[in-house]
């Protein structure tokens, strides 16, 4: 477990102003925010490479504020990937074991082991310069997770890549997840990347951790939806394919939207909140997905409303509605309505 207390640090005009974190072990952290929230340099504090002005950070119960980088038991992957350009692969995922004196024929086996893992066996002789973006971000990763760090931090590790080897990149994160169970910290300013990743997550603003919980949680502050939008976004597991329309359960709620996914996989959707109707009745529509709901919240957006439901089985989902709208229905908080939304009015992410 990581934990962060009231941590201060002022860098020019960038400043952390009293931030707590709390990372369980074996948990995937997505901290979500905007350029400039101060999301780098809370991980280059947790990693040791920035001494904080004020407050502690702990690992596994001991406080590591004072401890040099190498005694933290981290592993950091930069933006930039920082791969030593005059080693070739092998020696530069070997490094962390050399350095902590790992027999020679134990190398070898891990590092043979995290290059299968990783797909880059066919790599190993080769240098960081005459890689691409995406083999260069995959030895980053073997050599951060090579000698079982107590969690691995990862600045923003898909911004350098094209959007089809950033998907490509969240799905390998998902699957060496699942597989090692290793605790990371991961920042990004991309809502899709956080979705397709986190079980647990933070919006950053202004140098503040403003919401840790789930990413529905954080995505209710009103720091997030100033920045990010009102979209719903959406993980679930896909139940039922046919025709070309799957049936996705997402904690319990079944959305049938148009795609190609297969039955048991998991993908990630998108519902933009003026695809979303809503009705005090249920609607004789075409539309596939009729729930019936309660309302939670409504607050105005600009010349439109918000007004956040949760159905029956606790799916939350965002809509707009013109002021005369909200009038002509009477919504208001506790309000029992129908949702509705066409199966083509969803995007798939991931």
């Amino acid at each position: 477990m990581i934990v962060v207390i009231d941590l201060h640090l002022h860098l020019g005009e960038f400043n952390l102003r009293g931030v707590s974190l709390n990372v369980p072990s074996g948990k995937y952290m997505v901290i979500l925010g905007p350029s400039g929230a101060g999301k780098t340099l809370l991980l280059e504090c947790i990693a040791g490479l920035r001494r904080p002005t004020k407050g502690r950070i702990i690992i596994d119960g001991v406080d590591v504020t004072n401890l040099p980088p190498e005694k933290r038991g981290l592993a950091y992957v930069p933006q930039d990937y920082a791969l030593w350009p005059h080693m070739n692969v092998y020696d530069n995922i070997a490094y962390p074991l050399k350095c902590r004196r790992v027999p020679r024929v134990e190398i070898h086996r891990q590092v043979k082991w995290i290059a299968e893992e990783l797909g880059i066996s066919h790599l190993l002789h080769r240098k960081p310069p005459t890689l691409s973006s995406g083999e260069q971000q995959r030895v980053a990763l073997a050599r951060a997770l090579v000698w079982n760090p107590k969690a691995i931090l990862l600045d923003e590790p898909t911004a350098s890549l094209n959007p089809a080897l950033r998907h490509t990149a969240w799905r390998l994160l998902r699957k060496l997840y699942s597989k090692l169970g290793f605790t990371a910290i991961h920042v990004t300013h991309d809502l899709a990347e956080a979705s397709a990743l986190a079980n647990v997550a933070a919006f950053m603003y202004d140098g503040k951790i403003v919401k840790q919980g789930s990413l529905e949680e954080i995505l209710s502050t009103k720091e997030a939806s100033m920045y990010l939008g009102d979209v719903n976004i959406y993980r679930g597991r896909v139940i039922d394919a046919h025709g070309g329309v799957v049936v996705v359960d997402v904690n319990g709620e079944h959305v049938a939207m148009v795609s190609n996914a297969n039955i048991g996989e998991e993908i990630v959707f998108m519902l933009r909140p003026e695809e979303v109707i809503l009705t005090m009745s249920k609607p004789y529509t075409s539309a596939r997905n009729v729930m019936k709901a309660h309302v939670e919240n409504v607050e105005p957006r600009g010349p439109l409303f918000l007004v956040e439901v949760r159905t029956e089985r606790g799916l939350k989902i965002k809509a707009y509605i013109t002021k005369a709208s909200l009038e002509y229905l009477g919504l208001s908080k506790d309000r029992e309505v129908y949702v509705a939304f066409k199966a083509s009015a969803i995007k798939r992410i991931i």
